[in-house]
């Protein structure tokens, strides 16, 4: 909040991590400023159930979304053919996800914002 108050010209914050996202997604709901119609434009990184709120209602513009299960299958079988002494790729995209309240409820989205966990 004070950050907010200490500079109205103020309109976009990057929350590189859950719970700074979760921090400035707070600040940013209860700012003065974004009532008044000067949009602070929040992109967090990762999502929870209160980041995902943040975003169905718009004080988040947008969340940066990983796919930790394709993230890990991809480290296993890259640790398994380097231990076989396969030759293996020196990175490996993980393919990060922007969500925004537009494309939110994909088919895509959704599986990254609500996986399914047996």
């Amino acid at each position: 909040m004070e950050i907010i108050a200490a500079n109205p010209e103020l309109r976009g914050v990057f929350a590189s991590n859950l719970i700074m996202a979760r921090g400035a997604g707070q600040a940013v709901a209860e700012s003065k400023t974004n009532k008044t119609g000067d949009k602070i434009n929040l992109v967090g990184f990762d999502s929870d159930e209160q980041l995902i709120k943040f975003l169905q209602d718009g004080t988040i513009a947008a969340l940066v979304v990983q796919d930790p299960f394709r993230m890990g299958y991809d480290g296993v079988k890259t640790a398994l053919a380097a231990s076989k002494g396969e030759q293996v790729p020196a990175n490996i995209d993980i393919s990060a996800t922007l969500i925004t309240k537009a494309n939110m409820n994909s088919a895509r989205s959704q599986e990254l914002l609500n996986p399914k966990i047996r």
